[in-house]
């Protein structure tokens, strides 16, 4: 029962002085804001992938399952065909990173799997790399796109990959013009939490370890 009385004074205190726990959430938020801005701003660079089914391609005339229903092409069946691009823009990844080094000696396999995204929506996959540097960025995702298409289309003529896949390049990177500060969110909401944590504690203290009031006699 005292351990509710307690908290419940806690959370009556809490409430009474709800206006130091909101400047302390500000105030960690500007700080998140202020780190933010220091980190290293980088400019993202974005080739877009076209990839379709050639559904005349594709026959399961008489073809039955285990079974023995008639064998048809499903949303998944098409999703994984699709997922080729993925994976030859993964493949090609090493040759990628060897012409990254060629313009950035110091770059680490590291930082260079942490600055590529591979996305896709619909029909379009996105291949985006982030540097620095915009010409790099630029460079980069060129590079590397001008080799997946010949990759899938060679491993489609030996077999390795499935015949149906149409793909065509919608467009190469353009030189980014705006740098973007990655992270700035977390950081953002980071500082607010620990603001709040920080405004918890301090109403809790003045309550545990303030001065009691003095009570007439």
């Amino acid at each position: 029962m005292q351990d509710e009385f307690e908290l419940l004074g806690t959370f009556n205190q809490l409430l009474r002085r709800w206006w130091v726990i909101l400047i302390l959430a500000v105030v960690g938020s500007l700080v998140g804001f202020g780190v933010s801005m220091m980190l290293k701003p980088l400019y993202q660079a974005e080739a877009i992938i076209n990839a379709s089914i050639d559904y005349t391609e594709i026959n399961f005339e008489n073809m039955v399952d285990r079974y023995g229903d008639p064998l048809v092409f499903t949303q998944y069946d098409e999703d994984l065909a699709l997922q080729v691009v993925k994976r030859m823009v993964l493949i090609k990844s090493s040759a990628a990173y060897e012409f990254a080094l060629t313009l950035d000696p110091d770059l680490t396999q590291a930082e260079f799997d942490k600055n590529y995204l591979i996305e896709r929506y619909h029909a379009h996959w996105y291949l985006r790399y982030r540097h620095e540097d915009p010409e790099v960025a630029q460079a980069i995702v060129n590079y590397w796109v001008d080799g997946v298409i010949p990759a899938i289309e060679n491993a489609q003529e030996a077999g390795r990959a499935e015949s149906f896949v149409i793909v065509d390049l919608i467009s190469k990177a353009a030189l980014p013009q705006t740098p973007t500060y990655y992270g700035r969110g977390v950081l953002l909401l980071a500082g607010t939490v620990i603001g709040i944590i920080i405004g918890i504690i301090v109403v809790d203290s003045k309550k545990r370890f303030g001065k009691p009031q003095k009570t007439e006699a």
